[in-house]
């Protein structure tokens, strides 16, 4: 046997890695399906806390917090249009965005120790946000109505609890070290004065009604795109006419803002234009309350819309299903055309032009 010989029965055969056990970022152990998931949260995950690192820099930089989330958002859906970015997440981003919006001046009334102290809050805020992102992403399913799936304002809610859990505990650990700061602070603002409320309320109602009318005209393969870009759009213009219209103009581009997210509801929620401004209505009623104890957290305006659409949801199944309301004829007539569009528990079932091109349920928030 000569050497050549020798070496070849020596060398041990080569595995090339093919299929499942192809080399990738978790290695050859796991299958293609659980890398893809893992990859697709990742991504997801991380354009959350982009659309939170650029929002609040944009807030740091003294531009108004409606400008930042909403000019953060086009830009990024511009820049994944240009690049033809595949892997794109609309709501992603448009969530960390309203995380972004966090400031700790504003909540605390006091200013921040210094910029570096403030990066890591609001660090912290983009990071939990993400998290929390993902994991009702992921587990949706399995909760009852899938966490609220196609509820207005539904982003904002999971950055508000984002950024106040990550507010209070700062305050907190704060508190431990200098006894004379206070974690709850009670604001004032000459937004809900005598003269004001009835004004906003109206402005959050059209602020809502605008965005659902603009989503039926946006036709996207994207998931949510159709809803984020109509409400991104809606309040970047709202934004920058509001505060030179007349003097409460930037406290309206916030009641305006906050109804573009009760908006953002899918048409298996609220089915038609009546709903869609009622529940904008009622989300102005909401963060004229709220605004007290939650202004300077991030995703305060989309909370209010998230209410607003629970508060009005759950009353149109209670008067759909109670005795009471059947007898009566007017609520007869909207049972009667529930019925025939063949949809569940919703009184403001009768626009079928809105139930045609209305948003995509599973992915507006």
């Amino acid at each position: 046997m000569n050497c050549g010989q020798w070496q070849a029965q020596t060398t041990l055969p080569s595995r090339t890695p093919s299929g499942g056990q192809s080399l990738g970022a978790l290695g050859t152990n796991f299958p293609r399906h659980i890398r893809d998931n893992v990859n697709s949260h990742a991504s997801t995950f991380l354009q959350v806390i982009l659309g939170s690192i650029a929002t609040s820099l944009l807030v740091v930089r003294g531009v108004d917090p409606v400008l930042a989330s909403s000019g953060a958002t086009i830009l990024y859906l511009l820049a994944a249009f240009a690049l033809h970015f595949k892997g794109q997440q609309p709501s992603a981003v448009f969530c960390g965005s309203f995380a972004g919006m966090t400031s700790f001046l504003v909540f605390f009334k006091r200013a921040p120790f210094n910029s570096g102290f403030a990066l890591s809050i609001y660090l912290c805020i983009a990071i939990v946000t993400g998290l929390l992102y993902v994991l009702i992403l992921r587990f949706e399913h399995k909760l009852p109505k899938r966490l609220f799936s196609g509820y207005g304002g539904r982003l904002g809610a999971i950055a508000f609890i984002a950024s106040v859990t990550c507010l209070l505990i700062s305050g907190l650990l704060i508190r431990l070290v200098l006894n004379d700061f206070q974690v709850v602070v009670l604001k004032d603002s000459t937004a809900f004065s005598e003269k004001a409320p009835l004004a906003m309320i109206l402005v959050s109602a059209a602020g809502a009604l605008f965005t659902r009318i603009l989503a039926t005209y946006v036709d996207s393969t994207v998931p949510g795109l159709n809803v984020v870009l109509s409400a991104s759009v809606c309040g970047l213009v709202g934004g920058i006419f509001f505060p030179s219209l007349f003097p409460l103009g930037a406290v309206a581009s916030l009641y305006w803002y906050a109804g573009t997210f009760a908006g953002m509801s899918s048409t298996s929620i609220l089915d038609s234009h009546r709903g869609i401004f009622l529940a904008g209505a009622i989300t102005g009623i909401f963060l004229a309350g709220l605004h007290y104890y939650g202004s300077g957290a991030g995703g305060l305006l989309g909370f209010s819309a998230f209410l607003a659409v629970i508060v009005l949801k759950s009353v149109a199944e209670f008067v759909d299903r109670g005795p009471v309301f059947q007898s009566l004829n007017f609520f007869s007539n909207f049972q009667t055309r529930r019925r025939s569009l063949g949809l569940r528990g919703d009184v403001w079932a009768d626009d079928r032009r809105s139930r045609k091109h209305g948003p995509n349920g599973d992915c507006t928030a």
